[in-house]
């Protein structure tokens, strides 16, 4: 993996044009991901470096801890990172993540975030000094390492991934688990979901959130291809183009009546372990409202709009 060193330019904690997170300013601390997920957005972007490439940006923290200084109104919470992984393995990325958090947490800012990486002992000293101020989410759909490989093949494995929750957890913070992208009879299945959903109810998380598998039409064909590696039943080319909330982007997904009948399933599955799993609202518009809490901690449930013959409160 080639790392190349760039400085930021310009003010870095500004509002973010994302639907779910307008209200935060994001960093991004790289440019690219080294996770590889076959199915990231991010290589749809017009600078996206490639797979073997990601631009670290070295400046960030000292650049954060001088906007801190010069504003007058600090912002309540910054969310990492967008874009990319903010923990992913590469130990200068995790040096940038790790200072420029501590910048924000040592200046009393909330800090969020989203992973499929690598969390690490040093992170969770530095969490557990600042609990009150972390939340934190992370990603995982699959117990199965053929799944694992084949779709995230640089993250975390998925068992770290559940040591990672019951560690963030003993340290008081607030976590939810992210189930996205799931896989329609793959990962929603019987009795692999189950073992997802109890793996995560033992780690002492309570909430997830949950989206499907969404083909962007940069990638399409390729993530096509994988899918049907996993399932040689899948006919994902036959999934019909969804438009997020924004209305800007959107990809190949199942429909959304079969979506809406697949989540009232988790959700039934989910509450036999003591976990309320809701959809994302971002990536289904017409199912769910409220938040996915990808930056926040959960104050309540967010709800889905279903037939009254479904099973879902």
């Amino acid at each position: 993996m080639e790392i190349v060193a760039r400085e930021r330019r310009g003010p870095i904690l500004t509002p973010s044009s994302i639907p779910c997170l307008r209200s935060l300013p994001t960093i991004n601390i790289t440019q690219g991901c080294s996770l590889g997920c076959t199915y990231c957005y991010i290589k749809s972007y017009r600078d996206y470096p490639g797979p073997d490439r990601v631009v670290l940006f070295t400046n960030t923290a000292a650049l954060v801890a001088e906007e801190l200084k010069r504003k007058r109104k600090r912002p309540e919470r910054v969310y990492f990172s967008p874009s990319s992984d903010a923990f992913q393995y590469l130990a200068e990325v995790q040096q940038a993540t790790y200072e420029t958090m501590r910048a924000l947490l040592d200046a009393g800012v909330e800090v969020a975030f989203l992973t499929k990486g690598f969390v690490t002992d040093r992170f969770l000293g530095l969490f557990e000094k600042h609990a009150h101020l972390v939340h934190a989410q992370v990603g995982l759909t699959s117990l199965d390492h053929t799944i694992w490989r084949t779709l995230e093949p640089r993250t975390s494995p998925p068992d770290h991934r559940v040591q990672t929750m019951r560690a963030l957890v003993s340290i008081k913070l607030r976590v939810t688990a992210r189930l996205d992208p799931l896989i329609p009879d793959v990962t929603d299945a019987s009795p692999a979901v189950d073992s997802l959903l109890e793996a995560i109810s033992a780690s002492g998380v309570t909430f997830a959130a949950a989206s499907y598998m969404f083909l962007r039409p940069a990638f399409a064909k390729i993530l096509a291809s994988t899918l049907k590696r996993l399932q040689p039943d899948q006919q994902p080319e036959e999934w019909s183009y969804q438009e997020f909330t924004d209305g800007r982007s959107g990809g190949q997904s199942i429909g959304e009546q079969e979506r809406r009948e697949r989540f009232a399933r988790l959700a039934d599955i989910g509450r036999q372990y003591g976990i309320t799993v809701s959809p994302c609202r971002c990536k289904n518009p017409g199912l769910a409202d409220g938040s996915c809490h990808i930056a926040g901690s959960v104050h309540r449930p967010t709800s889905i709009a279903v037939q009254p013959d479904l099973p879902f409160a």
